[in-house]
């Protein structure tokens, strides 16, 4: 592999392989109701000849009137290889540990295949689609035993899909949109996320972040779609 390629005669360097994003939010509110509100997030990027590896880990706590209201850690690494073009090959991993929802570990671990559908400069399209398998634990300390409706522990074959789309209308405002649809047999669920980004420079960003995530089954008492927005400081290591 050649240090910087050629165009109209003047080099140009290639980046690394390596990058990552910090992000770190904090918010204070007080008042009638007191609360606050910390979120981090950490992630990293492979990319080398036909092979791109991702990471990526979060951390919310949430505080309300002196009491711990949420508190939910999540990590995802996925593993991806080209075979042709537009075609690659994948292999994913989730966790999530989330205090004070209705399953208190969710893991899931999941293979199939993905398409670049579209590759322009400013707009990237990729959906994937595969097997895999899940475990979740409900969150018993949480919610009262006459409200359960399935204590048993889930272990079973799934289905996994994610549209993903990044799309940069300037060279400093970014947004990316993902869709992740899991199907099983005792519950399904659909999460979508929509980052908006500003660039500051070179380095640090202002990130706008909105996750809903829907799910088909919940224990009574407890809603069934969850949402969380987010304005973090982004910062971007190369």
């Amino acid at each position: 592999m050649h240090a910087y390629a050629e165009d109209d005669d003047r080099p140009t360097r290639i980046p690394p392989p390596w990058s990552s994003e910090i992000e770190l939010g904090y918010q204070s509110l007080g008042g009638n109701s007191d609360s606050q509100t910390l979120n981090t997030r950490l992630a990293a990027t492979y990319v080398k000849n036909q092979y791109r590896h991702t990471g990526e880990a979060k951390f919310l706590l949430a505080e309300k009137d002196g009491e711990e209201d949420k508190r939910k850690g999540s990590l995802e690494l996925q593993s991806d290889m080209k075979v042709n073009e537009r075609t690659y090959v994948l292999g994913n991993i989730s966790y999530i540990d989330d205090r004070y929802g209705p399953y208190f570990i969710d893991f899931t671990l999941a293979t199939g295949i993905g398409y670049q559908l579209i590759r322009r400069e400013t707009l990237q399209v990729e959906v994937e689609a595969g097997p895999g398998y899940r475990h979740q634990e409900p969150n018993l300390d949480e919610i009262d035993d006459d409200d359960i409706i399935l204590q048993e522990i889930v272990d079973e074959p799934i289905l996994r899909g994610s549209t993903k789309l990044t799309w940069k209308p300037t060279k400093d405002i970014e947004l990316n949109a993902r869709i992740t649809g899991i199907a099983g047999n005792s519950n399904s669920t659909m999460e979508t996320e929509l980052n908006l980004t500003t660039a500051i420079n070179d380095h640090v960003a202002i990130r706008i972040s909105n996750t809903q995530k829907l799910n088909s089954w919940v224990p009574d008492g407890l809603e069934k779609r969850d949402s969380a927005m987010t304005v973090n400081l982004l910062f971007k290591i190369q």
